[in-house]
This record gives structure tokens, sequence and C-alpha cells, in this order.
């Protein structure tokens, strides 16, 4: 190109940039005049008619330049670009399938070739486009220096350069999942989601994005959109068992547990000879089992799980947690090699020293078993839980909602069904009172639900917005923003529901979230699931918790999140009293009809019988009690702690005399 040539193009390129298309129209047309098959001339010229909005006059021109330049793929870049921008894919795919052709490292073309391919039906052509881009990508080098930005913890050079590239290449899937990741990590789970869907737009085929984006709709409670998603990734990769795995575990989420063993199934099928893979799966398959209440099969799986993968205390920790099961010494013998072999990753490890314990306290041998459940509650050492700091949040909140606030709630009310809450701690019979209403004819079951969680997050979101943190934010709210966050729940919680008037979150930690059930969901029952503080606590300790509960692997800290949690309780009684039923675990048990009827009239049903025999109820259940619930009342968990009465000393201590002495009169309890 001669120099006069190149200031000429320079020229014509400033006044499209300036807006002068009538300019630089009438100028090409004059060196065209001279010179028809200028390459970059007639380059220049199509765009400047398409900026005109003259897009047939366009695709002639290009039409041209491919006839002058057979072999130039940038000629057919330019014809393949403007026909999808005038929305005539099926033109464009094999114009830009001779473009990639005579370059074969032309990435922007592969990537709009994968688009089209996919926007057409074309799935696997899509893939394959997709797969021919990543190998020719042209930002390999600035993305090796946002992996050292991320590495080094420089996140704010990290997301200067993913916006940079992004502002190159629209779309571009690697700067993309770096800034939904960098979005997630402060919990901004519907940005993430924004930036992924954004960049799909773009990159359709893109199964790393749409996995990201299954997470992030997760991770905002958004599972009937990560569903979607996750259906999208088995079109797109359908003979990889990782798609039908991320299938499954959306459809565990949504409570499709029989959709989701299917998946994973179906994921066992394609696993070919990966050995380790497939015990994997076996785990997985265990869990959905149990929650099935296919008892057998979940052994079976368990065990599969076991035998195949080598360390595998998550499968012997599977089958403890049947609670029904029973261990061969056998069994004993290969659990204790795992927990007492320090090359085995502390994960495992702790979950096979716990189910140790539960072997030997099944054998009644007291001592040996709480050593082991001690050993694996201290192998949980990257669990951080703080007692001041978890009562100064109690306090917190006690001070936030007052008789003031708490005035003020939703207007108009969420339209719905009525929730039922069921909140306390962990291990406190809350499963069994799920059950119980469960098996009446107006109430749904469902499951731990995350939503409550999620409208938090984002009340929080919005009251920085005010400059407010929750919970002080939530007098600053007006009765029609508290509706919208209720109706928010309820349209939200639908997947989990038919049409039954009343249904059942039954997610034990919003103990702390009384006063915001209050306020934005008025009609909502509260039912708190209560338990002997050293049953409870004991039962905890020896519990497994993949998590969610970290106060429960050191006895003085559940002693201390026991007394917080009744003080809050305490606090939501005398502010709003008679909004939350108690339903104490000894007296349920003590006295079950009686209990029942109560608990039903207190959530406005009738007396069902079916509600005393629970236990025929074939529902699945996804909690640790899931076994136990599926029995009729027995009362051995009733003052079980005695057995271990020298052990729980520190628990004791943490809890004090004075909140003992509160349930010295409950049914079953020594006298001390």
């Amino acid at each position: 190109m001669d120099q006069a040539n190149g200031r000429f193009y320079e020229d014509i390129r400033n006044a499209l940039r300036d807006g002068r298309t009538d300019e630089a129209i009438a100028s090409l047309e004059a060196w065209l005049g001279s010179r028809p098959d200028d390459e970059i001339g007639l380059s220049l010229y199509g765009s400047a008619l398409m900026r005109a909005g003259r897009g047939d006059e366009a695709v002639g021109i290009f039409e041209r330049a491919t006839r002058a330049h057979p072999g130039s793929f940038g000629a057919f870049g330019d014809l393949g670009f403007t026909l999808a921008n005038l929305g005539r894919a099926d033109a464009a795919i094999p114009v830009f399938e001779q473009a990639v052709t005579l370059r074969p490292g032309f990435y922007q073309g592969w990537a709009m070739l994968s688009r089209l391919r996919y926007e057409s039906g074309d799935i696997s052509g899509a893939s394959d486009a997709l797969e021919q881009a990543g190998r020719c990508d042209p930002f390999d080098r600035e993305f090796t220096a946002i992996q050292a930005a991320m590495r080094g913890e420089r996140f704010g050079e990290a997301e200067r350069i993913s916006r940079g590239l992004l502002q190159q290449l629209p779309g571009y899937p690697r700067a993309a999942y770096v800034l939904a990741h960098l979005a997630s990590k402060v919990g901004a789970f519907e940005e993430a989601a924004r930036i992924l869907t954004q960049a799909l737009r773009y990159f359709p085929a893109d199964v790393n994005l749409r996995s990201a984006l299954v997470t992030a709709r997760e991770e905002s409670g958004d599972y009937a959109g990560g569903l979607d998603i996750a259906k999208t990734i088995v079109e797109l990769r359908p003979g990889l068992a990782a798609s039908w795995l991320i299938l499954g575990r959306v459809h565990g989420h949504c409570g499709h547990y029989e959709d989701c063993l299917a998946n994973y199934d179906k994921a066992m099928t394609l696993a070919g000879g990966k050995v380790t893979e497939i015990g994997n799966m076996e785990l997985l398959r265990g869990h959905i089992l149990k929650i099935l209440g296919r008892h057998d099969e979940g052994i079976a799986a368990y065990r599969a799980s076991a035998n195949i993968v080598e360390g595998n205390g998550a499968a012997w920790w599977g089958l403890a947690d049947m609670k029904t099961f029973r261990f061969t010494d056998e069994d004993v013998e290969a659990m204790r090699k795992i927990a007492d072999d320090e090359s085995v990753k502390a994960e495992q490890r702790t979950q096979a020293a716990f189910a140790l314990g539960k072997a030997f306290e099944d054998r009644q041998e007291v001592d040996v078993s709480f050593g082991w459940y001690a050993k694996g509650n201290a192998l949980r050492t990257n669990v951080d839980f703080d007692a001041q700091t978890n009562h100064g949040g109690i306090q917190s909140i006690k001070a936030a909602y007052t008789p003031e606030t708490l005035a003020t709630q939703a207007n108009p009310i969420p339209d719905g069904p009525t929730p039922i809450f069921i909140v306390g701690l962990p291990r406190s019979g809350s499963t069994l009172v799920e059950q119980i209403l469960a098996s009446h004819s107006a109430i749904e079951g469902t499951m731990e639900l995350p939503n409550l969680p999620n409208v938090v997050r984002r009340i929080t979101i919005d009251g920085g917005r005010r400059k407010l943190d929750y919970p002080v934010s939530m007098a600053s709210f007006s009765a029609s923003e508290l509706a919208a966050y209720g109706q928010a729940f309820l349209d939200e919680t639908a997947m989990y529901r038919t049409d039954k008037p009343y249904f059942i979150d039954k997610l034990p930690t919003n103990f702390d979230k009384v006063g915001l059930i209050h306020m934005i969901l008025p009609q909502a029952i509260v039912i708190d699931a209560r338990r002997h503080p050293l049953d409870c606590g004991f039962s905890c300790f020896k519990q497994h918790f993949a998590a969610g509960h970290p106060f429960s692997y050191d006895l003085g800290h559940i002693g201390a999140y026991y007394n917080a949690y009744l003080e809050m309780m305490d606090h939501w009684d005398a502010v709003l009293p008679g909004k939350v039923f108690l339903a104490q675990y000894e007296r349920v048990v003590d006295d079950t009809e009686g209990a029942v009827r109560a608990l039903l009239a207190h959530c406005g049903v009738g007396f069902e019988p079916e509600c005393l025999r629970f236990f025929e109820n074939a529902r699945p259940v996804r909690t640790a009690s899931s076994e136990q619930v599926r029995q009729p009342i027995y009362r051995k968990g009733v003052g079980y702690w005695k057995n271990f009465d020298a052990q729980l000393a520190p628990l004791r201590a943490a809890l004090g005399d004075a909140t003992l002495a509160r349930f010295a009169d409950l049914p079953g309890q020594p006298t001390r």
C-alpha cells in the first residue's frame, strides 16, 4: 500500500467515525470508479453503505469483493458479518465457512459461525466451530496476564484487563467468565448472571459460560432458570458425563429427585472405564436414593462407592447417615484405615471418623464412640466460628427489629399459598414436625428452601444503596416494597409446590428471620422446633454437616449457639407475642396426638388422622432424619444425652445452669 492510498483510507475511516457517511460514500464511489477491484476500498464502501442503512447494496458490494478476491478471507468475512447483521443467517453460514477455510486462524469467523449454527439449530456444528475458535484465540497473552493478576489477588487489574477485552470483542468468553467470578466473590450473583447471559448472546455454544451461569443461578436461588440452562448444556454436550451431572444436580436442587437420579444414571453410562468417576457418581446416587427412601438401593450405591474409590470417607458417612444401618467388623477396619491415614484428605478422614463414631455408638461403646466423634470434629480445621461475633449478630437483629419497625408490614399482602416456616436448630425434631404437617391434605411439604436467605441478600444490596446495613435497613422500606419482597419469595418458591393452600419451608437457620417473615409475609405461620439442649447439642456434635453449621464442631460453640438461639426466640416472643408456635420435641413424643392437634390448630387446618401416620408418607425427605421419620414415633431420642453424660461436660458448662433449668420439667429428662 503506497502512502497516498493509506492517507485516503484513513480519511474515509475518520469520516465514518465522525458521522460524515454521505461524504465517505461519495469519495469511495469516485475512488472505485478508477479502481473497481480495490479490496480495501470495497470493504470501506460496503461498511459505509451499511451505516447509511443501505444493507442490500452493501451485500452487493461485498459479493463483488469476494468475486474479485476469491482467496481473501477478509472479503468473505465482511460479507458474512453483513448478512448476519441483516438477519440472513442461512446465507451467512456458508460464507463464514468459506472464510475460515481460507484462514483457519480467523477467530471472529469461527465465533460467528458457531453463533449462527447454534441459532439455526445445528448444535453439534456450533460446538465444533467454537472448539476451532478456541484453538486460535487471539488474546492468549492478555488472558495469561489476567490469570497472573487473579493468582496475585490483584482483582482490580484482572477486572480492568477483562473489561478491555470485552470492548474489543463483545462477549469474549474468558473475560466474561472472570468478571462473573469476581462478581460472585462479593455475592453479586445477579450481576454475574447478567454478565454471563450477555456473553452467551455472542457465544451461545460455550459450555463453560453456561456452566458458570447455572452456578450463578443456583447461588441466587433461581433454580428454575438454572434448570433451563443445564438442559441446554446436555444438548450441547450429550456425550459427556459431566453434562448430565450438572443437569442432575440442578434437578436435585429443584426437588426433582427421580429426574436427578435418572440423570446420574445416564452419567454412569457415559463414564466408560473411569473408575474414580463411577465411584463418585455412586456416592451421588446414594444421596438421592436415601432421600427417596429407597433404603437397600442407597446402601448398595454407598457400598459400591466405598469399594471403588480409595480413601472414600464420604461413602462410609453416607452409610452411617442412614441412621438405621449397622457396620460390620470389616467395615470398621476399613474406616479406621482412612481416618488414621494422614495422607488422605482431611475431608475424607473426618467423615470416616464420624462414621466410626456411629459404628461404636451402635455397639454402645460410649468412650470409643465419643472419641471418634471428637476426632471427626477436630479434623474440621477449615471451620471458622466465633461465638462472640455470632452473639453480636443476634444483638444487632434484636436492636433492629423493634415494635416500631415491625409495625410496618407488606401491603398488599403477597398473593399465593400460606408459607409455614419451621425454624430452630438442626437435629431438633424439625423434620418430624415437617413430616407430620406434610401428611395433611392441605399442606405441601417441600424441603429446606434457600429462598428466604436470598431475599435477605437482595434486601442487603438494596439497603446498601441507601447507605444502610441489614437489618437496620428494614425500617426504611415501605409497605409496598416489603410486599414486593414477599411476593418474590412466593413466586420463586412456586417451583416446589403444587396447588395446596399451605406449604412448608423447613430451613432451621431462618430462626433469626422471624421479624423479616412478619414484615414481608404477614400471613406466614412460624413454628419453632425445639429440643432439649443436651440432646440437640450432642446430636449436632455427632452429625457431619457438609456445610452451613460451623458452630457444630465444638461442644462449647454448640452451647453458645444454643443460648444465642434461645435469646433470639425470646426476643420474638416479646415483640411478636403469639407469632411463633413452640413445638417441643419431647412433648410431641410424649403426647403425639395432643401435640399434633395443637400444631394443626395453630396452622388453621382441621385434624386429619394421616398426620399421626406420618411414617407412611412416601414423600422425599432430604435431611439427616430421613430414615427416622419413616418409622413410628420412638422415645429413645429423649434424654439420650445421659448415655454420654461425662463426655458432655463442656456442653453443659457452655449452656449454663439457667438454660438447663428451662428444660428440667420436660418428659423423659433425668432428675439432677
